[in-house]
Protein backbone atom coordinates (compact mmCIF):
# COMPACT_ATOMS: atom_id res chain seq x y z
CA UNK A 1 0.00 0.00 0.00
CA UNK A 2 1.19 3.26 -1.39
CA UNK A 3 0.20 6.51 1.29
CA UNK A 4 -1.57 8.73 -1.14
CA UNK A 5 -2.67 11.39 0.86
CA UNK A 6 0.32 13.60 1.16
CA UNK A 7 -0.10 16.38 -1.37
CA UNK A 8 0.10 19.89 0.66
CA UNK A 9 0.00 20.58 4.04
CA UNK A 10 -0.96 24.58 4.57
CA UNK A 11 2.56 25.70 6.04
CA UNK A 12 4.36 24.99 2.91
CA UNK A 13 1.44 25.84 0.62
CA UNK A 14 2.24 29.51 -1.68
CA UNK A 15 0.67 32.10 -0.38
CA UNK A 16 -2.36 33.13 -3.08
CA UNK A 17 -2.74 37.00 -3.99
CA UNK A 18 -5.25 38.29 -2.19
CA UNK A 19 -7.33 40.51 -4.60
CA UNK A 20 -10.79 41.60 -4.73
CA UNK A 21 -13.17 39.68 -6.54
CA UNK A 22 -17.17 39.30 -6.52
CA UNK A 23 -18.01 37.07 -3.13
CA UNK A 24 -18.50 34.30 -5.18
CA UNK A 25 -17.04 30.78 -5.84
CA UNK A 26 -14.12 32.27 -7.68
CA UNK A 27 -13.09 34.22 -4.81
CA UNK A 28 -12.27 30.60 -3.10
CA UNK A 29 -10.70 29.45 -6.01
CA UNK A 30 -8.14 32.11 -5.57
CA UNK A 31 -7.68 32.06 -2.06
CA UNK A 32 -7.12 27.88 -2.75
CA UNK A 33 -4.73 29.23 -5.85
CA UNK A 34 -1.64 28.55 -4.34
CA UNK A 35 -1.86 25.53 -2.63
CA UNK A 36 -1.55 22.91 -6.30
CA UNK A 37 2.24 23.93 -7.49
CA UNK A 38 4.22 23.16 -3.73
CA UNK A 39 8.09 22.36 -4.26
CA UNK A 40 8.85 19.15 -2.61
CA UNK A 41 10.46 18.66 0.29
CA UNK A 42 14.42 17.94 0.41
CA UNK A 43 12.92 15.26 2.90
CA UNK A 44 11.02 13.11 0.25
CA UNK A 45 12.46 10.54 0.05
CA UNK A 46 13.01 9.65 3.53
CA UNK A 47 8.96 10.02 3.22
CA UNK A 48 8.82 7.45 1.02
CA UNK A 49 10.91 5.41 3.61
CA UNK A 50 8.25 5.86 6.34
CA UNK A 51 5.74 5.68 4.24
CA UNK A 52 6.95 1.98 3.07
CA UNK A 53 7.90 1.44 6.94
CA UNK A 54 4.06 2.41 7.81
CA UNK A 55 2.17 0.60 5.45
CA UNK A 56 2.42 -3.34 6.99
CA UNK A 57 1.90 -1.85 10.05
CA UNK A 58 -1.63 -0.48 9.65
CA UNK A 59 -2.52 -3.51 8.11
CA UNK A 60 -4.65 -5.76 10.46
CA UNK A 61 -4.38 -2.77 12.90
CA UNK A 62 -7.41 -2.12 14.38
CA UNK A 63 -6.51 0.72 17.02
CA UNK A 64 -8.73 4.25 16.26
CA UNK A 65 -5.55 6.15 14.43
CA UNK A 66 -4.76 3.13 12.52
CA UNK A 67 -8.23 2.82 10.83
CA UNK A 68 -8.24 6.71 10.25
CA UNK A 69 -5.21 7.13 8.38
CA UNK A 70 -6.36 3.96 6.56
CA UNK A 71 -9.63 5.90 5.16
CA UNK A 72 -7.29 8.66 4.84
CA UNK A 73 -5.42 6.82 2.30
CA UNK A 74 -8.54 5.30 0.46
CA UNK A 75 -9.58 8.93 -0.71
CA UNK A 76 -10.01 7.14 -4.42
CA UNK A 77 -12.19 4.50 -2.68
CA UNK A 78 -15.21 6.34 -0.62
CA UNK A 79 -17.11 3.04 0.50
CA UNK A 80 -13.52 2.01 2.09
CA UNK A 81 -12.77 5.67 3.58
CA UNK A 82 -16.53 5.68 5.44
CA UNK A 83 -15.95 2.41 6.31
CA UNK A 84 -12.55 3.01 7.72
CA UNK A 85 -13.64 6.60 9.40
CA UNK A 86 -16.48 5.12 10.99
CA UNK A 87 -14.22 2.26 12.35
CA UNK A 88 -12.13 4.99 13.78
CA UNK A 89 -15.12 6.64 15.49
CA UNK A 90 -16.73 3.56 16.95
CA UNK A 91 -13.20 3.20 18.99
CA UNK A 92 -12.46 6.81 19.45
CA UNK A 93 -15.62 8.75 19.83
CA UNK A 94 -14.32 11.29 21.85
CA UNK A 95 -12.00 12.48 19.02
CA UNK A 96 -13.38 14.97 16.75
CA UNK A 97 -11.32 14.35 13.91
CA UNK A 98 -12.91 11.27 13.61
CA UNK A 99 -16.03 11.78 13.63
CA UNK A 100 -15.49 15.52 10.89
CA UNK A 101 -14.22 13.16 8.65
CA UNK A 102 -16.86 10.65 8.71
CA UNK A 103 -19.37 13.43 8.43
CA UNK A 104 -17.50 14.99 5.13
CA UNK A 105 -17.48 12.13 3.53
CA UNK A 106 -21.01 10.88 4.26
CA UNK A 107 -22.11 14.19 3.20
CA UNK A 108 -20.46 13.69 -0.34
CA UNK A 109 -21.85 9.84 -0.12
CA UNK A 110 -24.93 9.57 1.61
CA UNK A 111 -26.00 6.52 0.46
CA UNK A 112 -23.34 4.24 2.17
CA UNK A 113 -24.22 2.01 4.49
CA UNK A 114 -21.95 3.53 7.63
CA UNK A 115 -23.98 6.80 6.82
CA UNK A 116 -27.46 5.40 6.31
CA UNK A 117 -27.23 3.45 10.08
CA UNK A 118 -26.80 6.92 12.09
CA UNK A 119 -26.44 10.49 11.21
CA UNK A 120 -22.70 11.19 11.54
CA UNK A 121 -22.92 15.01 9.72
CA UNK A 122 -26.12 15.36 12.85
CA UNK A 123 -23.67 13.62 15.08
CA UNK A 124 -21.09 15.62 14.80
CA UNK A 125 -23.75 19.11 14.87
CA UNK A 126 -24.62 17.67 18.62
CA UNK A 127 -21.44 16.91 19.79
CA UNK A 128 -20.10 20.41 18.83
CA UNK A 129 -22.21 22.64 19.10
CA UNK A 130 -20.53 26.34 19.18
CA UNK A 131 -18.25 25.11 16.04
CA UNK A 132 -19.62 26.35 12.57
CA UNK A 133 -18.69 23.70 10.75
CA UNK A 134 -21.04 20.78 11.05
CA UNK A 135 -23.95 23.64 10.94
CA UNK A 136 -22.43 23.81 7.22
CA UNK A 137 -22.43 21.03 6.20
CA UNK A 138 -25.77 20.65 7.52
CA UNK A 139 -27.03 23.84 5.80
CA UNK A 140 -25.26 22.14 2.70
CA UNK A 141 -27.54 18.88 3.43
CA UNK A 142 -30.95 21.18 3.19
CA UNK A 143 -30.25 23.17 0.29
CA UNK A 144 -29.28 19.71 -1.73
CA UNK A 145 -33.00 18.80 -0.39
CA UNK A 146 -33.98 21.87 -1.26
CA UNK A 147 -35.29 22.38 2.68
CA UNK A 148 -35.36 26.40 2.18
CA UNK A 149 -36.27 26.78 5.88
CA UNK A 150 -33.73 24.19 7.35
CA UNK A 151 -31.09 25.79 5.13
CA UNK A 152 -31.44 29.50 6.49
CA UNK A 153 -31.79 28.15 9.92
CA UNK A 154 -28.47 25.60 9.95
CA UNK A 155 -26.61 28.54 7.99
CA UNK A 156 -27.53 31.44 10.45
CA UNK A 157 -26.48 29.31 13.43
CA UNK A 158 -23.13 28.28 11.49
CA UNK A 159 -22.49 32.04 11.25
CA UNK A 160 -23.24 32.94 14.85
CA UNK A 161 -20.79 29.92 16.23
CA UNK A 162 -17.83 30.29 17.91
CA UNK A 163 -14.88 28.52 16.19
CA UNK A 164 -14.59 27.09 13.08
CA UNK A 165 -12.83 24.12 13.26
CA UNK A 166 -12.64 21.50 11.01
CA UNK A 167 -9.89 19.34 13.03
CA UNK A 168 -8.10 18.91 10.27
CA UNK A 169 -5.19 20.55 12.40
CA UNK A 170 -5.00 17.19 14.37
CA UNK A 171 -4.28 15.26 11.86
CA UNK A 172 -0.52 15.66 12.13
CA UNK A 173 -0.47 14.35 15.89
CA UNK A 174 -2.64 10.94 14.42
CA UNK A 175 -0.07 10.70 12.42
CA UNK A 176 2.71 11.13 14.67
CA UNK A 177 1.52 8.70 17.16
CA UNK A 178 1.83 5.86 14.65
CA UNK A 179 5.17 7.39 12.56
CA UNK A 180 7.06 8.33 16.07
CA UNK A 181 7.73 4.97 15.93
CA UNK A 182 9.25 4.46 12.38
CA UNK A 183 12.21 6.30 12.82
CA UNK A 184 15.81 5.71 14.41
CA UNK A 185 17.09 8.43 16.81
CA UNK A 186 19.08 10.41 14.24
CA UNK A 187 15.27 10.76 12.01
CA UNK A 188 13.14 11.85 14.71
CA UNK A 189 12.88 15.28 13.18
CA UNK A 190 12.27 13.71 9.73
CA UNK A 191 9.26 12.22 11.13
CA UNK A 192 7.86 14.58 12.87
CA UNK A 193 7.73 16.43 9.81
CA UNK A 194 6.41 13.27 7.72
CA UNK A 195 3.73 12.88 10.18
CA UNK A 196 2.79 17.14 9.49
CA UNK A 197 3.43 16.59 5.61
CA UNK A 198 0.09 14.35 5.29
CA UNK A 199 -2.39 16.39 3.42
CA UNK A 200 -4.64 19.15 5.03
CA UNK A 201 -7.70 18.41 3.66
CA UNK A 202 -9.76 21.82 3.92
CA UNK A 203 -11.02 21.07 0.35
CA UNK A 204 -14.59 19.57 0.93
CA UNK A 205 -15.37 22.06 3.21
CA UNK A 206 -14.36 24.82 1.02
CA UNK A 207 -16.42 23.47 -1.28
CA UNK A 208 -19.28 23.17 0.75
CA UNK A 209 -18.88 26.91 1.75
CA UNK A 210 -18.72 27.58 -1.95
CA UNK A 211 -21.84 25.82 -3.33
CA UNK A 212 -23.62 27.34 0.34
CA UNK A 213 -22.88 30.98 -0.20
CA UNK A 214 -22.64 30.92 -4.40
CA UNK A 215 -24.56 33.81 -6.17
CA UNK A 216 -27.67 31.71 -6.74
CA UNK A 217 -28.04 30.53 -3.16
CA UNK A 218 -27.96 33.87 -2.14
CA UNK A 219 -30.03 35.37 -4.19
CA UNK A 220 -33.08 33.26 -2.89
CA UNK A 221 -33.38 35.33 0.19
CA UNK A 222 -31.00 38.37 1.69
CA UNK A 223 -30.47 36.19 4.84
CA UNK A 224 -28.07 34.13 3.33
CA UNK A 225 -26.12 36.56 2.17
CA UNK A 226 -25.71 38.31 5.59
CA UNK A 227 -25.15 34.66 6.80
CA UNK A 228 -22.08 34.24 4.28
CA UNK A 229 -20.75 37.56 4.88
CA UNK A 230 -20.55 36.74 9.13
CA UNK A 231 -19.39 33.57 8.09
CA UNK A 232 -16.63 34.90 6.26
CA UNK A 233 -15.35 37.03 8.53
CA UNK A 234 -15.47 33.97 11.93
CA UNK A 235 -13.46 32.06 9.14
CA UNK A 236 -10.75 34.88 8.51
CA UNK A 237 -10.54 35.52 12.46
CA UNK A 238 -10.96 32.36 13.94
CA UNK A 239 -10.78 29.19 11.86
CA UNK A 240 -8.36 26.54 12.86
CA UNK A 241 -6.46 26.30 9.81
CA UNK A 242 -4.13 28.94 8.02
CA UNK A 243 -6.01 27.65 4.08
CA UNK A 244 -9.55 28.42 6.11
CA UNK A 245 -8.37 31.51 7.08
CA UNK A 246 -7.08 32.63 4.02
CA UNK A 247 -10.29 31.89 2.37
CA UNK A 248 -12.67 33.79 4.95
CA UNK A 249 -10.17 36.76 4.56
CA UNK A 250 -10.53 36.49 0.73
CA UNK A 251 -14.28 36.37 0.93
CA UNK A 252 -13.86 39.62 3.71
CA UNK A 253 -12.06 41.23 1.27
CA UNK A 254 -14.42 40.51 -1.73
CA UNK A 255 -17.49 41.89 -0.21
CA UNK A 256 -15.29 45.37 1.89
CA UNK A 257 -17.29 48.56 1.71
CA UNK A 258 -15.25 51.62 0.86
CA UNK A 259 -15.18 52.04 4.82
CA UNK A 260 -14.10 48.37 5.37
CA UNK A 261 -11.25 47.67 3.19
CA UNK A 262 -8.42 49.26 5.13
CA UNK A 263 -9.47 46.97 7.57
CA UNK A 264 -10.09 43.76 5.55
CA UNK A 265 -6.28 44.48 3.57
CA UNK A 266 -4.59 44.82 6.99
CA UNK A 267 -5.97 41.80 7.92
CA UNK A 268 -5.05 40.18 4.91
CA UNK A 269 -1.59 41.36 5.15
CA UNK A 270 -1.13 39.71 8.56
CA UNK A 271 -2.36 36.84 7.51
CA UNK A 272 0.10 36.70 4.63
CA UNK A 273 2.87 37.51 7.28
CA UNK A 274 1.27 34.47 9.27
CA UNK A 275 1.98 32.23 6.53
CA UNK A 276 5.11 33.61 5.50
CA UNK A 277 6.90 33.51 8.97
CA UNK A 278 5.15 29.90 9.49
CA UNK A 279 6.63 28.43 5.63
CA UNK A 280 10.20 30.05 6.83
CA UNK A 281 10.24 28.34 10.10
CA UNK A 282 9.44 24.99 8.58
CA UNK A 283 11.61 25.35 5.72
CA UNK A 284 14.48 25.97 8.49
CA UNK A 285 13.71 22.79 10.27
CA UNK A 286 13.64 20.75 7.00
CA UNK A 287 17.01 21.95 6.45
CA UNK A 288 18.09 21.07 10.03
CA UNK A 289 16.62 17.41 9.81
CA UNK A 290 19.51 17.13 7.05
CA UNK A 291 22.09 18.83 8.98
CA UNK A 292 24.77 18.01 11.51
CA UNK A 293 23.45 15.70 14.48
CA UNK A 294 22.82 18.97 16.86
CA UNK A 295 20.21 20.52 14.61
CA UNK A 296 18.30 17.37 14.40
CA UNK A 297 18.02 16.97 17.93
CA UNK A 298 16.51 20.76 18.10
CA UNK A 299 14.82 20.26 14.74
CA UNK A 300 12.79 17.28 16.61
CA UNK A 301 12.26 18.66 19.68
CA UNK A 302 10.63 21.73 17.93
CA UNK A 303 9.01 19.61 15.36
CA UNK A 304 7.11 17.67 18.31
CA UNK A 305 6.48 20.75 19.86
CA UNK A 306 4.93 21.99 16.81
CA UNK A 307 2.71 18.74 16.21
CA UNK A 308 1.55 19.16 19.85
CA UNK A 309 0.38 23.21 20.12
CA UNK A 310 -1.31 22.34 16.77
CA UNK A 311 -3.36 20.02 17.67
CA UNK A 312 -3.95 22.09 20.94
CA UNK A 313 -4.54 25.59 20.13
CA UNK A 314 -4.82 25.55 16.07
CA UNK A 315 -2.46 26.07 13.40
CA UNK A 316 -2.11 30.16 13.62
CA UNK A 317 -1.41 30.30 17.76
CA UNK A 318 1.35 27.18 16.93
CA UNK A 319 2.54 29.05 13.90
CA UNK A 320 3.72 32.23 15.78
CA UNK A 321 5.36 30.65 18.21
CA UNK A 322 7.21 28.03 16.39
CA UNK A 323 8.45 31.43 13.85
CA UNK A 324 9.10 33.11 17.27
CA UNK A 325 11.46 29.92 18.08
CA UNK A 326 13.01 29.60 14.71
CA UNK A 327 16.69 31.32 14.47
CA UNK A 328 16.08 34.03 11.52
CA UNK A 329 18.22 32.58 8.26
Amino acid sequence: MTMIFRNCVSWRCGVAALAFASLSGGSLAQARAGDDNVAPSPLAPLYAQFDEALAPRLIGADDAASRWILGRSSALEPDVQAREFAAAVARDPRELLFVSSLAVICLRMPGLPECTERDPVGYWAARDGDNAVPWLLQAERARRRNNMPSFIDNLERASRSARFDSYEHRAGAVMWSRAATLAQPDQRAAAALYALSTSTVSGPVMQVLEDVCAPPSRALDPRIATSCARLASLMADRASLLTDRRAGTQLVLAGATPETRVAAGERARTLVDVQDRCREAMQSLERAALGPAEQRTRAAAMGEQFIAARARDGEAAACEALAKATPAR
